[in-house]
Parts: structure tokens; sequence; C-alpha cells
């Protein structure tokens, strides 16, 4: 049996590890064969993984391509890529739910609904009883480390099974100790392997162990990086890509008049 770990934040968003880390924590100290980084409406850390692949050549890790995409009114979906090729460029923040999906499963994702019962960020029970199969979600988070009660796990169970969604799930982890939280099993070790659990609904989520508790300090920093400066970050890169593009048709502009190309 294989094992997965998916929805982990890493430095290019609002997690506290880099991705080397990441990599180097699972390949020392796990029998881990896969990863999922998928990072708050940024996805570089994609790139960064096969960099870390391609100088570990003989390492069983096998990350894959993720994100975690920030739709209209803070909802959080998840997009997965198994197979090339790899998108660089992500839908726009804030789009309205449904469009937000569309455009991930245009680019080849499997779209999943993370942590449910989250306040603000997750979709709610009523509202994936509502929309899953219109959407087309691929799956969902049945177990995850945050709001949903052992006691409500049935009823949530009960409602992915009525959508036909696959029960994934992901520790959703920020704090490099937390990423066991939330496993993975499947039949075989690879990637192919992997997906095709998905397909079959061979693929089974299971709790795993909790890290050491974080000490105050270590939650405000994460805090800060996550309200912060990570949207601090967010809201730079947009205004030069206005910049930009507004440079770019002035140029246009310019060109056509005065016949140049």
């Amino acid at each position: 049996m294989g094992s997965a770990i998916l929805h982990v934040h890493s430095t290019f968003s609002d997690g506290m590890a880099t991705v080397n880390e990441l990599l180097d924590e699972l390949e020392n100290n796990s029998d881990i064969d896969i990863i999922g980084i998928t990072d708050h409406d940024d996805c570089r850390s994609f790139e960064s993984a096969t960099d870390w692949k391609a100088s570990h050549p003989g390492s069983r890790i096998q990350p894959i391509w993720g994100v975690e995409l920030t739709a209209f009114g803070f909802t959080h979906v998840l997009g997965y890529k198994l197979q090339p090729p790899f998108p660089t460029v992500l839908p726009s923040k804030f789009l309205a739910l449904r469009k937000a999906v569309s455009q991930l499963k245009e680019m080849g994702c499997y779209v999943v609904v993370p942590h449910v019962d989250a306040p603000v960020v997750g979709m709610g029970r009523r509202r994936l009883k509502r929309f899953a199969a219109e959407l087309g979600f691929f799956g969902y988070e049945l177990f995850t480390p945050y709001f949903t009660s052992p006691e409500s796990l049935p009823e949530l169970r009960a409602i992915g099974e009525r959508a036909g969604l696959v029960p994934l799930g992901g520790p959703d982890a920020h704090f490099i100790e937390d990423i066991y939280r939330v496993i993975l099993h499947f039949p075989g070790r690879t990637l192919e392997d992997f997906e095709r659990s998905w397909w079959e609904g061979t693929v089974v989520p299971e709790i795993g162990s909790e890290g050491r508790k974080k000490t105050l300090r270590q939650w405000l920093r994460q805090h800060h990086r996550s309200l912060v400066e990570q949207p601090s970050q967010q809201m730079r890169a947009w205004a030069q890509q206005r910049v930009n593009g507004h440079a770019e048709v002035r140029g246009s502009g310019r060109r056509a008049r005065t016949g140049r190309t």
C-alpha cells in the first residue's frame, strides 16, 4: 500500500516551512510516497518540488500539482493535477464559485471541496448538498483536523455518497509538524496507482498523528503571515500586473499611431 498527504501549505503562501523543508521531512522521517502542496492562489510550490525531485533522483517522494483557490466570499476550493501539462497561470482570485470550479476543470484539475464545515472558507453541508453534483466536484475532504466532529462524520459521509464524491482528506497543514494529521492510503505506490485509486474508490483517508503543540508566538506568527504578509504580497503582484498591462496597452497604441511594429 502507498500513502499520500494532500492539502499542505508552504512559504509560498501562509505555511511556515519551505517546499524543500517539507520534502526533506517526508524523505527522511516517513514512508509517504506522494505529496500535494496547495498554496493559497499560488502554484509556484510545484516548480520548487520538481526541482527538489530532480536533485534527489533516488527519492520515492512524488509531488503533484495543487492549489487552494479562493472564490467569491472567501470560499476555498482545491485543484489537483496529476498529469502534465502543469499550469503556471491560475484563475483569478474571488471568482464566482461556479466560474472558479469551471476554470479549474478546464485546466484538467480534479476539483475537491476542502474543510466542508470550516466557518467562512468552508462550503458548508447545505451548499455541498445543493451544488456538488451541479458544479461537478470530484471529491471532498471527509477527514480534516478542524471543525468536523467524529459524531457528525456519518452525516458528512452520506452527503458525499449521495453526490457521488470521492472521500479524501488532508491535514491543511501550515506547520511542518502537522503534515501527518491526515493520510491517504491507496493500492500501489506510484502516481498512476494513486490516480487509479480515485476512480476506483480504493483510496482511504485516515486520521494520522498530531504534531507537537504550538506556542502562542508561533500561532501569532503564522496568522500574521496569513492575514497580513500574503495578502500584501498578492496585492503588490496584482498592482504590478495592472501597471504592466496598462503599459502594454499604451505601447500598442503608440505603435498603431506611428505605424511601427
